[in-house]
């Protein structure tokens, strides 16, 4: 009998346990922030103070997105900082209610004032157009009052035997000009423009672009531009290098690669594989059995390219002079030769 009403007892003791803990369970609620689970309970606020102070239900749920039930006030709180924050957001929503009618207010005023005044200044000015024509008007009457008036004076006897229609015999009469009147096209200010007249192509003569960059004209624009181009895209078969056009390929191969023979010499029968090889070596014959001596030296040379390379290389004033090794520089450069595989110094010429 005692084994029988055990499971009794173990029922009702877990029913009772389990209804204390559902009562203690709101008291232990009040003890958190229903939002930011705040436990400093000195900040807490139970919900119902809340509501009755500052706050609304529908507050809550606009700026939190909770829907809190009236059966469940007395087991919620809120802490001091969620309640602040909250406040402020339905502040700002009340500030935006009522400046956003003061607004529409003000816009519906101002919409007003612009119609008005466009309204007055089409008025203005039919009144001022009117004024003008009634101007015009009396100007034209003023005008007219004072023109005289051509009167015919007429005897008692012809007082009804006159006729506008009658015209004396050899009278006269004053005959209109046409109205169509033939133009005179050279006084004209819209005379017919002159002939084009086309530039004459010669025969055998191919013609000429005129190049935009450089002004130059040339025969083919497309091949032109290659020159003004700063990329080199076509490239040597033999070696790396790379040029512009096909054409200073071409002359390149046959020049470095092939070492085609260009030039002739019609004198002494040389070959030449470059044309300026070949035009220094006519200034050669050009030159020959003459001595041409420097002004400034009084050096001779055979030729006159020797001449003029050393002009540019001794007497040239705009060439920079390197200046002379010190003293200091000559020690380093004797340091810098010494060969690290025997640790030789090289002997000083001093």
């Amino acid at each position: 009998m005692a084994s029988d009403d055990a499971p009794l007892q173990d029922s009702l003791s877990c029913n009772t346990e389990q209804k204390e803990a559902e009562q203690e369970a709101p008291q232990s609620l009040l003890h958190i922030c229903r939002f930011c689970l705040s436990r400093d309970e000195e900040d807490l606020i139970p919900i119902e103070n809340v509501l009755l102070l500052t706050l609304t239900i529908e507050d809550i749920l606009l700026f939190t997105g909770i829907q809190i039930e009236e059966e469940d006030y007395g087991e919620i709180a809120l802490c001091v900082k969620c309640t602040n924050k909250i406040q402020v957001c339905s502040y700002f929503r009340h500030c935006c209610l009522t400046n956003d009618a003061a607004f529409r207010e003000l816009c519906a005023d101002l919409i007003a004032k612009v119609k008005a005044a466009r309204i007055e200044a089409k008025e203005a000015a039919a009144a001022a157009a009117q004024a003008l024509r009634e101007a015009e008007e009396a100007a034209l009457e003023v005008e007219a009052a004072n023109q005289p008036c051509d009167t015919i004076e007429l005897s008692s006897d012809d007082e009804f035997n006159y006729s506008a229609n009658y015209i004396k015999a050899g009278e006269v009469l004053h005959i209109e000009e046409p109205m169509y009147r033939p133009s005179d096209w050279d006084m004209s200010l819209n005379p017919t423009p002159p002939a084009v007249q086309r530039h004459p192509r010669e025969k055998g003569k191919r013609k000429l672009h005129l190049c935009d960059l450089c002004g130059l004209k040339v025969g083919h624009i497309p091949t032109h531009y290659l020159d003004h181009s700063t990329v080199a895209t076509v490239g040597c078969p033999y070696c790396p290098v790379k040029m512009k056009a096909q054409k200073s390929i071409n002359e390149h191969i046959h020049t470095v690669h092939f070492k085609l023979v260009s030039k002739t010499c019609e004198i002494c029968g040389k070959g030449f594989v470059h044309h300026k090889t070949y035009r220094y070596h006519m200034i050669t014959h050009q030159d020959e059995g003459n001595t041409f001596e420097c002004k400034d030296c009084s050096k001779t040379f055979t030729n006159s390219i020797y001449l003029r390379d050393h002009i540019k290389r001794v007497h040239n004033a705009a060439k920079k002079v390197k200046p002379k090794d010190s003293e200091e520089t000559v020690k380093k450069k004797r340091i810098r030769s010494r060969n690290p595989e025997d640790n030789r110094i090289y002997p000083d010429s001093d």
